[in-house]
């Protein structure tokens, strides 16, 4: 249930909140897999990737919801299925981005920059992840049993 509560909390939020999250997670995520193989990355650098790669895919995420509200979507009821499915990618590949730094040369100090996307997408994620399996979203039983 707490995934479930902490998955509508991010996917309830105005367009744009969910925007500002989403490509501040693609840039750090981009920024860990990036530097995953340099023992010491510049700071700028790795600034530059985040800032990129999250203005571009925050501002094509935003432009997406914004589309889905004209179509009827009303903002804070269940996010559309595509937002989930986001979510669950962007989660995987924080995941894979986290690994691939860990055992390579930049080590904990570049795996660090994933650990953001994992904790803050984890339930979106999850749900994107169940979304996609055909299950339906957790309920309060769930938790009990």
């Amino acid at each position: 249930m707490i995934w479930a509560l902490l998955a509508a909390y991010l996917t309830k939020r105005p367009p744009w909140v969910q925007a500002l999250v989403f490509g501040l997670c693609v840039g750090l995520f981009v920024a860990a897999a990036a530097e995953a193989d340099q023992r010491d990355p510049l700071i700028g650098s790795v600034v530059v990737l985040v800032l990129t790669a999250g203005v571009l895919s925050g501002g094509a995420f935003l432009l997406a919801l914004q589309a889905q509200v004209r179509r009827g979507w009303t903002v804070g009821t269940t996010a559309p299925r595509w937002v989930a499915l986001a979510y669950a990618a962007v989660w995987v590949l924080s995941l894979l981005a986290a690994v691939r730094a860990l055992f390579g040369a930049g080590g904990l100090k570049v795996a660090v920059l994933a650990i953001v996307p994992i904790v803050l997408l984890a339930p979106p994620a999850l749900l994107g992840i169940r979304t996609l399996l055909g299950l339906p979203p957790a309920r309060d039983t769930d938790a009990h049993q």
